[in-house]
């Protein structure tokens, strides 16, 4: 009984969001540049509000203010998002694990091919930081510093209890949508986010396309988390963006297509948080059966916006 009356009041308290405006433009909350630098042996470890930062090297205070600054924004920009999308873990802070090699992200249990990785067993994420700081090759295809591959994987840390709820897709297209929305040193703008997803999917487009290809949304919702990893560390960067490009876009497609639209996207975040059990039925948003028309919509209304998007499989 006291678990029934828990979901309803839970419920409830989601039912509130369908009031809530979509704030254009959301700055970090106040303190949130503020760290505090724990004494461990062997490492650095500083801490903010909501997350625990454990890394390999003690780093200039102006960029740990700056990167503060964006770890502590994510959460308040997911609660004034009208979703319900803020699911942290309540046992524990979040952590980042920055490593300062790649074999060193690799053994931690980074996954080949990335940058940063959601590790959702532990509760933290690991962030590649010569990725971060594009500072080995001058093919990188993140920019110095690599902000946006923070906002990403805080996202997954700040929806920890969704994520294993979630079909990929969905999951990285939240990731990809914050990543693009933001503007720098923890400041979000809603308000201009055709222009903010066509330069993302523009910037992770390979240079000299004729148009932005992007995996079809057919094969994207087949895939399982296991099945992302194994997809990304068996090709090159570009192909495995475009896995990446197509989950924003039909993120997008889902946030804002209007009221109905986002009131059954609404409607599935509250039904992903009822679920207790790995047992239970996860509910999908979108179905494979309406792939081919979703696909032609998302490519008319990109066209109109001066991004042209062709769907691969």
């Amino acid at each position: 009984m006291a678990r029934v009356t828990n979901i309803l009041l839970f419920l409830g308290f989601l039912g509130n969001l369908t009031g809530q405006t979509w704030l254009k433009k959301i700055p970090p909350p106040a303190g949130a540049g503020k760290y505090s630098i724990i004494p461990e042996a062997g490492r650095f470890v500083y801490q903010t509000k909501s997350f625990r930062i454990v890394t390999f090297k003690k780093h200039d205070h102006t960029l740990m203010t700056d990167f503060t600054k964006c770890l502590e924004s994510v959460p308040l920009a997911l609660q004034n998002i009208p979703l319900p999308l803020y699911a942290p873990s309540k046992k524990q802070k979040g952590q980042l694990l920055i490593l300062g090699h790649d074999a060193d992200y690799l053994a931690a249990g980074g996954a080949k091919n990335t940058a940063g990785y959601y590790d959702g067993a532990k509760n933290r994420t690991l962030i590649n930081w010569p990725h971060f700081r594009n500072n080995t090759s001058q093919t990188r295809l993140l920019q110095e510093p690599a902000f946006d591959l923070i906002i990403h994987e805080l996202t997954h840390l700040s929806m920890h209890n969704l994520m294993w709820k979630c079909q990929p897709w969905l999951s990285e297209g939240i990731a990809e949508y914050m990543a693009a929305s933001h503007v720098g040193r923890g400041n979000f703008d809603f308000s201009q986010m055709d222009h903010a997803i066509r330069k993302r999917i523009e910037k992770h487009t390979k240079p000299g396309s004729i148009s932005s290809a992007v995996l079809g949304i057919r094969p994207l919702l087949s895939l399982s988390s296991k099945g992302w990893l194994e997809r990304t560390a068996k090709i090159d960067a570009w192909e495995a963006l475009k896995a990446y490009n197509c989950a924003l876009l039909l993120s997008h497609y889902c946030l804002h297509g209007g009221a109905g639209r986002l009131k059954k996207t609404r409607e599935h975040f509250i039904a992903l948080h009822t679920i207790q059990t790995n047992i239970q039925d996860k509910p999908h948003l979108i179905l494979e059966d309406d792939a081919k028309t979703i696909e032609i919509s998302i490519a008319e209304y990109w066209k109109k916006r001066g991004l042209r998007v062709s769907f691969d499989g």
